[in-house]
């Protein structure tokens, strides 16, 4: 429910002690009533994210990046979530507008000349100190330093994501 923009219930934590098996709990631990966020492609062509509509029902705003242009059919999502219909690389949106944006696997899905680009594009959208989540079957050092070439200030690797793929990488504006 959304009262003047503001979404009104928080993400529930219960500490269990056991690791969730949820892989975006880590974003989720993030989102506050406040947060604007970012969804760049959907795991699954045609179909609205599960995480788009979750995080709705948290925070202030939610985009919904959609490279496939099927999302704008037969939709039905809350007043809060912005479909965007694009290439994923340039992305229309304001300046200094997201909080945290999250990718999956998108840049895997990008030649080597577009993936710059788009992270040109992403590191705009975000406020100072906003956060760029993504995973990436490439070589970690490669993709950091894309990353710093994009104009990102800060470029964290999941430790146990090194010896694990996917890596899961998360850049700092």
């Amino acid at each position: 429910m959304l009262v003047s923009g503001i979404a009104l219930r928080a993400p529930l934590r219960f500490g269990t002690g056991k690791k969730s098996a949820d892989p975006y709990a880590m974003l989720e631990a993030r989102f506050t009533p406040r947060t604007v966020f970012m969804e760049i492609g959907s795991p699954k062509a045609g179909e609205m994210s599960a995480l788009a509509l979750r995080a709705a029902s948290y925070v202030e705003r939610v985009y919904s990046i959609d490279v496939s242009g099927h999302l704008m059919q037969n939709l039905r999502a809350p007043c809060n979530l912005r479909v965007v219909l694009c290439n994923g690389i340039r992305i229309p949106l304001p300046e200094a507008a997201i909080d945290i944006a999250w990718g999956g696997d998108f840049m895997d899905h990008l030649h080597a000349a577009d993936a710059l680009e788009h992270m040109e594009s992403v590191r705009r959208g975000l406020v100072e100190a906003g956060e760029y989540h993504f995973t990436t079957q490439q070589p970690a050092m490669e993709v950091r330093k894309r990353l710093f070439a994009a104009g990102f200030s800060a470029v964290r690797v999941s430790l146990l994501s090194l010896v694990l793929k996917p890596v899961r990488m998360a850049a700092i504006k």
